[in-house]
């Protein structure tokens, strides 16, 4: 059909780019590595098959090449939003004290050495671990979690507040920290295997920690955001954790874990090994663990 038609009919017909219809060309002469002869429904109508093929071909691809230091990717805890008014101060104050209270110290230390290491743990051990804050019966917890990227963290009790955005607000999130807490507290966590580990939680719209995937509703290269992710290292080994406890609609969840594949997987669905630096990088993505936060890290 393609032949029949041929190139400047098919560029004013279908408004593609000549770079689209040079890439397409390629793809016909390597029809069985780009096309499947062999699919139970087959579309008849070749006028239609071209235009989703010069539509698919003109999708832009992410090119992913190594991993990077943290900067401005997480971004969410500096955007967290009040609504105005003084009755709101209160729980302002209490947040911001969590947050400068262990910055304060370490700020005394590395600049005027007035306090040792171990009187700065000592320091950060004396900090209470949680506050409790209710208004219009809805009530949060600021936490000071020391292996969170960032303090203090904000759980409401309730799915939603409607004083506070960019928190922790969703059942499944709130579950999965609950959970990690309660599994932290047991002397043989599987935290404790690791020489260091942190952790936080990525918002949805604001954080650039994304997997790219295609999708084919929309026929463009999309964004998945897990909910939380790990950092663990042990030794000269570096693990980067995915996990998504909400997990997701059942057809867009293959698409999310094929992209993830195509960039962290072997063919044979194994981890890669990346390098940086010392590190031996490896990733692993869980998508709605039913089994608590021991098993899925039993699982890594």
């Amino acid at each position: 059909f393609y032949e029949l038609l041929g190139d400047k009919i098919a560029l004013v017909k279908y408004n593609c780019e000549p770079k689209v219809l040079e890439r397409t060309k390629e793809t016909f002469k390597q029809r069985d590595k780009y096309y499947d002869f062999n699919a139970p429904n087959k579309l008849l109508n070749p006028e239609f098959i071209l235009g989703r093929i010069f539509e698919y071909l003109h999708v832009k691809t992410k090119e992913v090449d190594g991993f990077k230091q943290l900067e401005d990717e997480i971004v969410h805890f500096k955007k967290v939003k009040f609504i105005d008014g003084e009755k709101y101060q209160e729980i302002k104050d209490k947040i911001q004290s969590v947050a400068d209270f262990p910055k304060e110290a370490k700020r005394l230390h590395d600049e005027g050495n007035q306090i040792s290491p171990e009187e700065y743990t000592q320091i950060l051990a004396k900090l209470k671990a949680t506050e409790n804050f209710e208004m219009n019966n809805r009530k949060i917890t600021i936490e000071y979690l020391a292996n969170h990227y960032y303090i203090p963290v904000v759980i409401p009790e309730q799915e939603k507040v409607n004083y506070l955005t960019h928190i922790i607000n969703v059942e499944s999130e709130r579950k999965f920290m609950e959970d990690l807490k309660d599994h932290l507290k047991t002397s043989d966590n599987v935290f404790s295997q690791f020489d260091w580990w942190m952790f936080s939680k990525l918002d949805e719209t604001l954080d650039e920690v994304y997997i790219p995937y295609f999708n084919p509703k929309t026929n463009s290269i999309a964004r998945f955001k897990p909910d939380f992710i790990f950092w663990l290292q042990k030794g000269d080994c570096y693990l980067i954790l995915f996990i998504d406890p909400k997990g997701t609609e059942h057809t867009d969840a293959y698409r999310k874990i094929d992209g993830y594949s195509k960039i962290f997987e072997t063919p044979d669905k194994k981890s890669k090994k990346f390098t940086y630096g010392k590190y031996t990088v490896t990733t692993k993505l869980l998508l709605k663990p039913k089994q608590g936060v021991a098993g899925v890290l039993d699982e890594v």
